[in-house]
């Protein structure tokens, strides 16, 4: 079966190309050389192509997906990385560069990954922690990645082993059992408003509530970090949210409340509000 073919029948292009890439083991560009598909590959292709049609995300049918250009497992137990959380470390990794040259009040430069789901965000700075180091043997770096959900930790666990990413991985009710003071702390918390799950997204209703449920008004896990961060944080540390496109000012006005300055908002590519960066 030619691959026009097989996309005529799925009608679903881009999940096709990528469902290809999983089952033959191919990078993207060599899925379009390929002449035939065999006849096995397709009807795979086409048993996947279908359930997720019927509502299951794609990253779940294929147990992985891509973030940063990595590879990163994927169960039920965690949400689907988005491209959107890219932003979210790109400056992440821009704060760690600058902090390596300025110098830290710790010995060891602490980051903290709160809600950290998948691992995706702590095991992405580790890439360049590991590359800072390498160049510099002064510059040493602790990455803790935080979760409240234990199937969302062996997730993270499994794929800090697949990239070899020296994380310490703790089960805690956000900052409730995390000690010590961090340089930076970046969070992906759930932000979707209750009533909002699933309305523009039905492959959302597949992933675990409680990673997406920010609650009435999509604040609530803003307001529980903001009430107890500031102890955790070093006398330059940073905090820095993912946020949805609608609540820069909410968070801000949170974060103010309780006494933290230096606010500022960054947006995505489609140049929608995204990521809050918060100085004590």
């Amino acid at each position: 079966m030619k691959l026009a073919q097989l996309i005529a029948q799925t009608g679903e292009h881009e999940a096709t190309i990528q469902v290809l890439c999983h089952l033959l083991e191919a990078e993207r560009t060599n899925v379009f050389l390929i002449k035939d598909i065999s006849e096995s590959v397709a009807k795979e292709a086409i048993k996947i192509i279908d359930q997720y049609k019927k509502g299951t995300p794609l990253a779940y049918l294929l147990g992985s997906t891509y973030f940063y250009n990595r590879k990163f497992i994927v169960t039920p137990a965690v949400l689907v990385p988005r491209h959107d959380t890219e932003v979210l470390v790109e400056l992440a990794e821009k704060k760690i560069i600058a902090d390596s040259l300025l110098g830290s009040e710790n010995p060891t430069y602490q980051i903290l990954d709160l809600c950290c789901g998948s691992g995706i965000i702590g095991i992405s700075l580790a890439y360049l922690c590991d590359w800072l180091h390498h160049n510099n043997r002064e510059l040493r770096y602790e990455i803790t990645a935080v979760d409240y959900s234990p199937e969302a930790l062996a997730v993270a666990a499994q794929n800090a082993s697949l990239h070899h990413a020296d994380i310490n991985l703790v089960y805690s009710d956000l900052l409730e059992d995390v000690h010590g003071k961090f340089d930076l702390l970046v969070c992906n918390p759930p932000y979707v408003r209750t009533a909002d799950i699933g309305v523009e997204d039905k492959w959302v209703l597949k992933e675990p509530h409680m990673a997406l449920d920010g609650g009435i008004d999509g604040l609530y896990f803003y307001r529980r970090i903001l009430a107890t961060a500031k102890k955790h944080l070093t006398t330059h540390g940073m905090i820095m949210f993912e946020i949805g496109y609608d609540q820069a000012a909410a968070v801000e006005q949170i974060a103010l409340e309780h006494g933290y300055s230096m606010v500022k908002v960054y947006k995505d590519l489609a140049n929608r509000n995204r990521v809050v960066t918060i100085r004590v």
